[in-house]
């Protein structure tokens, strides 16, 4: 043997035999590096990875949207023998509701109910983080960077021949712009001549979809200053009329239309108008080539995206090795060949850029024009998930309007007495009410029934019930205010009327309803009979305050600039609410809603 090999076997060089040249692997690195540095190349350069050892892993809860997706992206990643120092690394993807989520990490972690603690989490939107961040020991968990991996606008969705009458694909329309062709309007379809019966606009639950949570944000609070307007408090109360069906997800809508749509289109367009949606919602039904297809109207005035965020958890079980491994993952998620992925699942980019099957063909839009909205604040959610409660829940209201001799004042600037636009409130107020809430109507001065100072005019009760006239309450609601006429004189017995109201929505109570009393007045309390003093009122409606399950607050507004407003926001703060003021009156229509929505919310 020679130089360490067999005699027998020949160099291939004919200078004599072939010496080897031992040489550390890192001088080999750094020489290719070297090479390919400076521009090189000898024939083919082979790069050769050394294997890893041990393992690191990282736990990540994902919702049920990417759940999949990232699963098969976590096998692709475990195929390229990814290394975290020198461990050898994966993730083991599970999923979890995101609003479960949110309200898991609210407490101390149950890994019975819940699983293992992660090191990550990517739930559907950042609202969800911030619905968790509303604990302050889950807040101390959300990191500051919240990168995204994928987003999908929440789109209006419509059956494709509904959308059409409306003027897809080039109609431009906002959240409010689809309520208003519609809200108030008993013909429903008629009004643009359709035979499709009632719009109906079906709504998700935001306590638990994310699409129904991004959604009623959008309507609450259109321009996305972080308040709500009246002239928005009035959109949410149209939405109210014509709000059905309503669902805990998009997927069960999108069912039942589905159910629907193989019975006939008739049935399909008779079941929903309008619901909100992610486009990836519409894109999958619609690559099942259904009967109705759908397709996405983006509201023109602001686009609300599910982002989801990919969130390492600042948790008290977090893992430094844990938080690595995912930080890796993510890289890869938010590198060429995952981004690919979700494109091709039709998810937009972080950038809202779209992949390939986001066309008009599938009945969705490549270039989304409306500018996104800014992240929701968790005063916002909270808003929003109080806002839902009264949007489902039933309303039991007693309207009392003042009819005493002050209100023939003629209120400068309008030509009107108060009176007059006091009416006008009101009607524009009870029309806005669905036909299932129960509503009914006092008038008030001094000693209007013999020695008192009310009068019941339309009794509490369904607005869409017939009554033994032949009219719907509805309509003899609205005809009532319409007569209400001034007394020539009269006196404010407002004591005595704030209290026999509060107990006649007392008596007639319905439980899981919001069952409340709005009273309109312009003066004081000037009863010549005598009556309750403020005191007696006082206590009485402290007394009424403590009975069990019968909350029934009472709005006062107070209309004008003789009213003692400091002494309604006494009397509304006893019963669990605050007091209104139109001081200078040509506003009351808006006030009254207002006085109105807070309550319902």
């Amino acid at each position: 043997m020679a130089y360490g090999r067999p005699a027998t076997v020949r160099s291939h060089r004919r200078g004599g035999p072939r010496r080897r040249l031992n040489v550390a692997p890192w001088i080999v690195i750094s020489m290719i590096v070297v090479l390919v540095l400076g521009g090189l190349t000898a024939g083919y350069v082979y790069l050769v990875k050394q294997a890893c050892s041990g393992d690191a892993k990282a736990s990540i809860v994902a919702s049920t949207a990417t759940k999949t997706i990232l699963e098969n992206l976590a096998r692709e990643w475990a195929a390229t023998e990814p290394a975290v120092e020198g461990k050898c690394a994966s993730v083991e993807i599970s999923a979890k509701d995101s609003a479960q989520m949110a309200a898991a990490l609210q407490e101390d972690w149950d890994a019975k109910a819940n699983g293992q603690a992660p090191d990550a989490w990517v739930p559907q939107s950042t609202a969800w983080v911030r619905r968790a961040a509303v604990d302050a020991d889950a807040e101390r968990m959300v990191p500051d960077l919240q990168p995204s991996i994928a987003r999908s606008p929440v789109v209006i969705a419509m059956p494709k021949p509904m959308a059409e009458a409306l003027g897809w694909p080039d109609a431009k329309l906002s959240w409010q712009d689809v309520l208003a062709k519609f809200a108030g309007d008993s013909r429903g379809w008629q009004s643009v001549g359709k035979p499709w019966g009632p719009f109906k606009f079906g709504m998700t639950d935001p306590a638990k979809s994310t699409a129904g949570l991004l959604a009623l944000t959008a309507f609450i609070d259109t321009d996305d200053n972080g308040e709500t307007t009246p002239n928005e408090q009035e959109g949410i109360i149209k939405l109210k009329q014509v709000m059905t069906p309503y669902q805990d997800s998009t997927e069960q809508i999108i069912n039942e239309f589905k159910r629907a749509s193989n019975t006939s289109e008739d049935e399909a367009l008779k079941y929903v108008s309008a619901f909100p949606a992610f486009e990836q919602d519409v894109l999958n039904y619609n690559l099942l080539n259904p009967k109705v297809p759908l397709v996405a109207i983006y509201p023109n005035d602001t686009s609300i995206d599910a982002d989801h965020p990919f969130i390492l958890l600042n948790a008290p079980w977090a893992r430094p090795e844990g938080q690595r491994v995912a930080t890796a993952f993510m890289q890869y998620v938010r590198g060429p060949e995952g981004q690919r992925e979700l494109l091709d699942a039709g998810f937009r980019n972080p950038n809202r850029g779209a992949g390939p099957q986001l066309n008009q063909q599938n009945g969705l839009a490549p270039e989304i024009t409306a500018l996104p909205r800014g992240v929701l604040l968790p005063d916002s959610i909270t808003r929003t998930l109080t806002t839902w409660t009264a949007l489902t829940q039933p309303t039991n209201v007693l309207l009392v309007l003042d009819i005493s001799g002050s209100m023939k004042e003629v209120v400068p600037g309008t030509g009107q007495t108060r009176m007059a636009l006091a009416k006008q409130a009101a009607r524009a107020a009870a029309d806005l009410f669905p036909p299932d809430a129960h509503v009914g109507l006092w008038t008030f001065s001094t000693r209007l029934t013999g020695n008192r100072d009310w009068r019941s005019i339309v009794s509490v009760g369904p607005l869409s019930e017939e009554l033994s006239n032949g009219r719907t309450r509805d309509e003899e609601l609205g005809r009532s205010i319409d007569n209400i006429q001034l007394l020539p004189s009269g006196d404010t017995g407002l004591y005595d009327t704030v209290l026999a109201a509060q107990k006649s929505v007392m008596d007639n109570y319905r439980k899981g309803a919001t069952n409340i009393v709005v009273l309109l007045t312009d003066g004081k309390n000037d009863d010549p009979g005598g009556g309750l003093t403020l005191d007696q009122l006082k206590a009485e409606l402290t007394k009424n305050k403590a009975v069990p399950d019968k909350k029934v607050p009472v709005v006062l507004v107070g209309y004008g600039t003789d009213v003692d407003f400091a002494i309604l926001q006494d009397l509304s703060s006893l019963t669990g609410t605050t007091a209104r003021s139109s001081r200078e009156a040509f506003d009351i229509n808006q006030v009254l809603i207002q006085a109105i929505f807070a309550e319902t919310n």
